[in-house]
């Protein structure tokens, strides 16, 4: 099942937040954020999140 990204939460035109993975490591696979395109902010995932954009959902 493909999801979609949660919306950015500071814009009012509500653009989808990019996956940001630019400071990915092997050994931290899990260290990414959400990127805004419109506002240029970062926002932490949730645990949820981590877990269903990281791995996939079951």
């Amino acid at each position: 099942m493909v999801r979609t990204p949660p919306t950015c939460p500071q814009c009012p035109t509500r653009p989808m937040l990019w996956k940001d993975t630019e400071h990915m490591r092997s050994d931290a696979p899990d260290r990414w954020r959400w990127y805004c395109s419109g506002c240029e902010r970062y926002w932490e995932p949730t645990a949820t999140q981590k877990r269903e954009y990281s791995y996939g959902t079951p």
